[in-house]
Parts: structure tokens; C-alpha cells; sequence
């Protein structure tokens, strides 16, 4: 049997429960942050670790996040890359878009899972000791066309 785990409605709301679990271990040692970020759905166990939802709450956005999500409204792909987002940029091809910056040298890209697939041979061939990976989703996460088939 082949793990699930990957899938929306599994993958959002087990991330969430286990950043919810570290801010709650953080708690138990007295460490409370002055500030907190989050990205896609560490945003949600920011909002929980800033009191702005109850852990309940948490819980159940990340699971209608998660089930949304799962409709597959915006079939596509992601991929890391470490590079970092200006490099990516000047590499980018129409159907690809950078769906996060995550560092001076970590960039997601995302899009029309056959765009961001020629993207990663393409960055393969031509720099092979660049660090490009397909994540395992199957939504075209932080993309223009999850927007859309968010809100259309």
C-alpha cells in the first residue's frame, strides 16, 4: 500500500498539528516568541502560537485548507530550487512562477506540472550541481493558476 500522506487532506492538517505540538513543547519550557512568520499553512500555527486561533480552531482550518486543496482546483507542481529567487527569475518559462522565496539561495517555483517539469530538466542539464527537486503535491501551490481556481 502506498502512503498517502502526500495528499492535501492528509499533509495540511498533520503539518499544522505538529508545528501546533512545537509551540505547545516551546510553551512548556517558557519560550514565547516576540514575533512570529509563517508561510502557507505555518501561518495558520502563527496565528496559533500568536493566540489569534484556539488549537481547535487551527485544527479545522488546516483540515478545510487541506480539503479544499485536495479538489485539485489547480493540477500542477512545485519544485525547490537552490538558487536564489533573482536567478530563478531570469530562468523562468511561461507556466512557471516563483511561489516562494525562502532564502538568499532556496526558491520554490510552481505551475503547469509539465512547465515546472521541463524547468527541472532544463536547471539539470545546464547545472547540474544546482539543488532542484519536485516536491510531492499535486496542486500548483503559491501559483497564478491556484489563485484563479481559488477565487474563480
Amino acid at each position: 500500500m502506498q502512503s498517502r500522506i502526500f495528499r492535501a487532506e492528509f499533509s495540511q492538517p498533520l503539518c499544522t498539528v505538529i508545528q501546533i505540538t512545537l509551540v505547545d513543547l516551546f510553551r512548556t519550557w517558557s519560550i514565547k516568541p516576540d514575533a512570529v512568520v509563517g508561510h502557507s499553512s505555518g501561518e495558520i500555527a502563527a496565528a496559533y502560537a500568536t493566540n489569534g486561533l484556539t488549537k481547535k480552531e487551527a485544527v479545522l482550518v488546516a483540515y478545510f485548507r487541506g480539503l479544499i486543496t485536495s479538489k485539485q482546483l489547480a493540477e500542477g507542481a512545485i519544485a525547490a530550487v537552490g538558487l536564489g529567487p533573482d536567478l530563478v527569475r531570469n530562468l523562468l518559462k511561461p507556466g512557471v512562477v516563483v511561489a516562494c522565496e525562502n532564502s538568499p539561495t532556496s526558491t520554490a517555483i510552481s505551475g503547469d506540472r509539465i512547465a515546472v517539469e521541463e524547468f527541472i530538466t532544463t536547471l539539470r542539464e545546464e547545472s547540474p550541481d544546482v539543488l532542484v527537486r519536485a516536491l510531492q503535491v499535486d496542486n500548483a501551490y503559491h501559483s497564478r493558476k491556484q489563485t484563479l481556481a481559488l477565487y474563480t
